[in-house]
């Protein structure tokens, strides 16, 4: 299996004060194999969404090192950062972020227009998702319209609209009913290993932790796999 990611004695620290430090993460080594799904369990204020935005690109400011299919972001400028995150990662969050403005279709094309792909391209991308996440006669409705379960299929399927590499996924069903969030992960999880995406998620549930093919449990400032 080749390498997608690789963590080498990540270090991530938060400044209190002038004198003060919060260390959250230390020595940290981890390998994220392309097309491989694993899960990151542990405890509220763990460092698991810190260790996921650092995975995503969002917070270049730590210690140690990052490759990123071998090439090491330490050495990036913030714009090949810029065009990796929005390439090739896609994200979902356990509350959803859908803009209330847009409507469902509006929503899953958006990060495609915002990588200036045609308009006629996204739509038929989109189209396809709404069909397979079977939300395709919710398009025309905006997000408060939608139960929970229907916007994080929304949410998903945004996530997936540019083709990315890597999907990181923090606390997806954390906002759901237990019912929705088994149909939710049960779902994704395969759509995920059929489509060969790599998938790194982070949950508190241990039933959807050992689902994952990798698992790691973060405590004391560093992962264990299980």
């Amino acid at each position: 299996m080749n390498n997608l990611i690789k963590l080498n004695n990540l270090k991530k620290t938060f400044k209190l004060s002038n004198k003060d430090e919060l260390l959250l993460l230390e020595n940290l080594n981890l390998n994220i194999y392309q097309n491989t799904i694993t899960s990151i369990i542990g405890p509220s204020g763990c460092g698991k969404s810190t260790l996921l935005n650092i995975l995503g690109l969002l917070d270049s400011n730590f210690n140690g090192k990052y490759f990123f299919e071998g090439k090491s972001i330490n050495e990036m400028s913030g714009n090949s950062l810029s065009n990796i995150r929005n390439k090739k990662i896609g994200f979902v969050h356990q509350f959803f972020h859908l803009i209330p403005e847009l409507s469902v279709i509006e929503n899953i094309i958006l990060p495609a227009l915002l990588q200036n792909n045609k308009v006629s391209n996204a739509n038929k991308d989109a189209y396809k998702l709404l069909d397979v996440f079977e939300i395709t006669n919710k398009k025309n409705m905006k997000p408060n319209k939608l139960s929970g379960g229907e916007q994080q299929r929304v949410a998903i399927a945004r996530s997936l609209i540019n083709k990315p590499n890597l999907i990181l996924a923090d606390e997806m069903t954390g906002n759901l009913d237990e019912k929705t969030s088994d149909e939710i992960i049960n779902f994704f999880l395969k759509f995920v290993e059929s489509n060969n995406i790599t998938l790194i998620y982070v949950t508190h549930n241990q039933k959807y932790a050992d689902m994952a093919k990798f698992r790691y449990e973060l405590k004391k400032k560093n992962l264990v796999s299980k």
